[in-house]
This record gives C-alpha cells, structure tokens and sequence, in this order.
C-alpha cells in the first residue's frame, strides 16, 4: 500500500515538474551533445529571447501647389515595421550548416531568419543580418530588405528541455524464515 502510494505521488509531481520546464538558450553545445538530425530539430519548438524588428521606410515625393496664396509643399514618410515579440513561438525551416538554422515564426514565403552560434563564444545561436551598410544591419524578409531595429540583433533561440532521470526499482518482497 505505501510502496503505490509513493509511486503515485512521484509520478503525480514528475508530471507536474515535466510540463513547467524553462525556457534556457538553445547551444551549440546542446545540438552537438544530441547530435540532433533535422528531422529532430524540425520537432522542437524555439521561441525569440527578445523581440526581433524590422523596419523598411519610404519617402514619398515632394509636392508643391499653391493654396489661398501660401506655397504649400507636402512631403512624407510610409513606414513598414515587422514585429515578432519576446517568446514567440517558432520553427525551424531549413538547417544551413553546423552551427546555423533558419528559423520562421509565421507560415509564408521567404519569413524565415537564420540565427548561428558561429560568431558568439556561449555558442547561443543569434539572429544573423544578411548584410550590413554602415548604420543599418540588413535581414531580407518576405522577399524585401528590412533594417534590423536596434536591440533586435541580440535576440537569441530558446527551447524547452526537459531531462528525465528513469529510477527502476524491483521489489522482492521476502517471506520470511521459520525456525526449524
């Protein structure tokens, strides 16, 4: 009786324990120690450490004309922002090579974004800009380039791992001796 009582309570609080795992950074340490297949990482769910933004502004045209005698000269700016924030859940696309992924965190075309553990010394895997021209870092997204907000750059993946440590105990129960 205590012996299924103790097994039903360890299961009841390792179930418990499982479903609240953390969220830590994913490794390249991590990916080598699993030597993790694509099919493997295809199955893991990454979230973003921090929110990733984009942004991609035009300006319009000049425009002068005149109104009630004054010179009226218009001018304008059109804005797109792309924003994935802070532990949005995402997937992996595509491996690139050892230590690099493409990641996507909405269905679609070209919306994936490569991160790498290549140029960082903890070995996170960080959102890498396709380019770079002087002020701006460059991620093309959607078929179009995008500058890569400040702050964004430093967004790293993580995952939710879990280790299970299995305990198998057989039970003899012994019967006892009588004296002869």
């Amino acid at each position: 009786m205590y012996n299924k009582f103790f097994a039903a309570i360890l299961l009841i609080s390792s179930v418990l324990l499982a479903s609240c795992s953390p969220k830590v950074p994913f490794t390249q340490s991590v990916r080598d120690q699993n030597k993790l297949s694509l099919a493997e990482l295809q199955k893991i769910q990454f979230y973003t450490s921090g929110p990733i933004v984009l942004n991609k502004g035009t300006t319009a045209e000049k425009t002068k004309t005149t109104e009630d005698g004054k010179l009226v000269i218009k001018s304008g700016k059109s804005i797109q922002q792309v924003v994935i924030k802070a532990k949005t859940p995402g997937a992996v696309d595509q491996v690139v090579d050892v230590n690099s992924l493409k990641v996507a965190f909405e269905d679609g075309s070209e919306k994936s974004f490569v991160f790498s553990s290549q140029s960082d010394r903890s070995g996170f895997y960080r959102i890498v800009p396709a380019s770079h021209d002087g002020n701006n870092f460059k991620i093309n997204y959607s078929g179009e380039s995008y500058n890569l907000v400040e702050g964004s750059e430093g967004a790293i993946l993580l995952f939710k791992m879990k280790s299970l440590k299995v305990l198998k105990v057989v039970e003899k129960v012994a019967k006892g001796k009588k004296v002869n």
